[in-house]
């Protein structure tokens, strides 16, 4: 639902438990600085399960557009999506009742232009790397 995720003791561990029996090379999670509280609660669950798991997957922030929610948002990693960018358009009008007319053609175009500008290609993601592990596993691109 709409605003309601929750942060308690019963989420953190829920979650927690999912990423662990996942055992994933690298968790994406939203950008913490965002407007909208389930991107918030959503990030706070992701860190946590980042944390207690002992950092040992990469943890990548992610961003939702370029400032009207996603908030202070500095990249470090990039991915070229050039390639796939008509596949990640399906995929989100996918989301009916997230209304994709409108958010893909207001934000996710936009942002996509300006972070290919930024990385030298015609369509790219940014992302937030929160390891401080060089050695780790890192995005291609």
């Amino acid at each position: 639902m709409d605003g309601k995720t929750e942060i308690n003791d019963k989420r953190y561990q829920d979650f927690r438990s999912l990423i662990d029996s996942e055992r994933p090379d690298v968790l994406f999670a939203p950008w913490p600085i965002d407007s909208h509280r389930d991107h918030r609660a959503a990030s706070l669950l992701a860190y946590d399960a980042w944390e207690r798991a002992g950092r040992r997957f990469e943890l990548y922030y992610t961003e939702v557009d370029l400032g009207a929610q996603t908030k202070n948002f500095q990249p470090t990693h990039y991915v070229d999506i050039t390639a796939v960018v008509d596949r990640k358009r399906q995929a989100c009008y996918a989301h009916q009742s997230q209304n994709p007319a409108s958010f893909y053609v207001g934000y996710h175009e936009p942002m996509q232009r300006l972070r290919g500008l930024e990385f030298n290609c015609q369509h790219a993601e940014a992302f937030v790397r929160a390891s401080q592990n060089p050695q780790r596993f890192s995005l291609p691109g």
